[in-house]
């Protein structure tokens, strides 16, 4: 076993520390990961990673021992860091990071990537909770979407809040946030897509749309809904039906509902 970190002052914890803040994490293109679950995903998704930080028991149990021959595998083994639990603990967004965090490389998507999916894209527009967001990043997983465009003003998808409740699904579809609404209604005039917005004042419900041809659904914010400018560049509006005293649903919830009306549609 190589030596443990046992000081806040080595310098490598002095970096790991910076990273916990959205400015440099941006800065650097890099993403803090905690957890056995998220790091299990990214590693088998062949995400690039900087280094990963465990404590000593970790490294010494059944999980602690996959994530270091994987590691291994395919990254310098210099950039596995033993560290001290309680050191670990004082950094972690969580209460219980399960004794690991990993830094790995973050993804990037040109606009025009996501665009040539051929596959059912989601358009989240101001979606602020991040609860919201990650549950919908691995619904539109599950769903079999082709990708994800999130418009500047919503919640970054690399918050910690938000990389938890996908529960590793942000590796495994293309995503672009921090899009203008400009450079999506540009691209899509020019596509084959059909812009579909949810809106609560439509008069089509969403089980009555068609489904095979190319679309892009649109989910707004969870209090203001989308953008009146989207509305007005969609080829169809749709509604969920609301049967109860209620006049809205959660935004993720609403996602769930109509992308599975397209996986029924893809299945029959």
């Amino acid at each position: 076993m190589q030596e443990i970190i046992n000081s806040e002052q080595n310098q490598r914890i002095k970096f790991l520390k910076k990273l916990y803040r959205r400015k440099t994490r941006r800065q650097m293109g890099l993403l803090v990961l905690e957890g056995f679950r998220i790091i299990e995903e990214a590693l088998k998704s062949q995400v690039v990673f900087d280094s990963i930080y465990m404590t000593p028991e970790f490294y010494e149990n059944e999980e602690g021992k996959w994530v270091v021959a994987e590691f291994e595998r395919r990254f310098a083994a210099s950039n596995l860091i033993l560290v001290r639990e309680n050191i670990l603990n004082s950094i972690a967004d969580t209460r219980t990071p399960q004794g690991i965090i990993g830094i790995v490389q973050e993804r990037k998507y040109e606009l025009a990537d996501v665009f040539a999916a051929k596959e059912l894209l989601l358009l989240l527009d101001r979606i602020q909770d991040p609860g919201n967001m990650g549950t919908i990043i691995r619904t539109a997983v599950a769903a079999g979407a082709g990708g994800i465009i999130i418009l500047k003003g919503s919640v970054d998808i690399y918050n910690l809040k938000v990389l938890r409740s996908t529960m590793g699904a942000i590796f495994k579809i293309p995503l672009i946030q921090e899009v203008e609404l400009e450079d999506f209604l540009g691209l899509l005039k020019e596509s084959e897509y059909k812009l579909v917005s949810t809106d609560l004042s439509a008069e089509q419900y969403y089980y009555q749309l068609d489904y095979r041809e190319p679309l892009i659904l649109a989910i707004g914010n969870e209090a203001a809904g989308l953008r009146e400018e989207l509305l007005l560049n969609s080829d169809y509006r749709i509604k969920i039906p609301l049967l109860g005293d209620i006049e809205s649903l959660n935004a993720a919830i609403a996602t769930g509902i109509i992308l599975y009306r397209f996986v029924e549609n893809r299945l029959q």
